[in-house]
């Protein structure tokens, strides 16, 4: 059963997924990801759902989603959650099931653990924590007229247990269960095509790999990481002296600097071995270089790379 944890404070949460929880990953509203990773200390396993969809994980926590749920939107859900909700209710409040298909892509997450988090209380997170945790499928059934019910019939438990924090029982992942986290991430971000994402998912990566101890594979997704960095520069330069919106008065010497830049990055890659990472800086940088400099980078480099495996499992 899933556990919920509720009104907990974000230090208490901090302090769960470091030592018993560790290895839970946290799901959040994507919005909202860069604030909740700095409230637990930096911890690398939080998560937008949405750019969590399509991955899995062995333990889950869905941490603040009813809380911050529009405020207009509370008791809506509150209505729905305690067997209210007339016929109109969904033309009335359109967004409510937009909510749930993003919160049912949260739950589908989890593999084997799953905790529902609120640090404040809210209209909509009472309602929810006091529905999953008296809410049975044996009652639900009998409400539906669907199961009889007898003075016999064993009652079953409820959906989700109300835990305190203390009394969670400690997660241990494996080092195969490490690299295996690891391995989604780095997949993961090597289809990416937004770099702010894909540097997120790096992270992810090689904090899995720092845990399993594999010292290689935390390296190359480092350089990996290195790479994407690196990219995500390059749109901001254009061609007439443009960085952003500051006129630069000598663009050529920017340019310069790009190549000198790129140049250490792909050096990098190609001592991991990921070659067509390399390849693709190569030709990313293009763009920027002068008409000599890219004669001599195909010359000298791209036609030599050719086609090539960059999965970061290559050794």
């Amino acid at each position: 059963r899933p556990g919920v944890l509720y009104k907990v404070s974000a230090e208490m949460v901090e302090s769960a997924i470091k030592t018993k929880l560790k290895g839970t990953v946290v799901l959040v509203h994507d919005s909202s990801v860069s604030r909740w990773r700095r409230a637990l200390g930096g911890y690398a396993l939080v998560y937008g759902i949405r750019a969590a969809k399509g991955l899995e994980f062995k333990s889950v926590m869905v941490l603040g989603f009813f809380g911050e749920l529009p405020v207009g939107i509370h008791k809506p859900w509150r209505e729905l959650l305690l067997g209210h909700a007339n016929d109109g209710y969904r033309n009335m409040y359109p967004e409510v099931e937009g909510h749930m298909k993003l919160l049912y892509t949260a739950v589908t997450r989890s593999i084997e653990r799953l905790f529902f988090v609120e640090t404040e209380g809210s209209v909509a997170g009472d309602a929810f924590v006091r529905w999953i945790t008296t809410t049975s499928i044996a009652r639900k059934k009998i409400r539906e007229g669907t199961v009889a019910q007898t003075k016999t019939s064993t009652p079953l438990a409820p959906l989700a247990s109300l835990n305190k924090v203390n009394d969670v029982e400690s997660m241990t992942m494996t080092r195969d269960e490490w690299l295996a986290s690891g391995m989604d991430n780095a997949e993961a971000a090597e289809v990416e095509e937004d770099m702010l994402a894909a540097e997120s998912l790096w992270d992810k990566a090689i904090y899995c790999f720092r845990e399993a101890e594999d010292h290689d594979l935390a390296r190359k997704a480092r350089t990996h990481r290195s790479s994407v960095r690196f990219q995500s520069k390059l749109p901001a330069l254009e061609r007439g002296g443009k960085l952003g919106m500051k006129v630069v008065e000598d663009a050529e010497s920017e340019y310069r600097l790009l190549e000198v830049e790129g140049a250490s990055v792909v050096e990098s890659l190609l001592r991991e071995g990921l070659v067509q990472e390399a390849k693709n800086v190569c030709v990313r940088l293009i763009p920027y270089m002068s008409e000599e400099s890219v004669e001599h980078l195909h010359r000298k480099i791209i036609r030599r790379l050719g086609p090539s495996n960059n999965s970061i499992e290559a050794k």
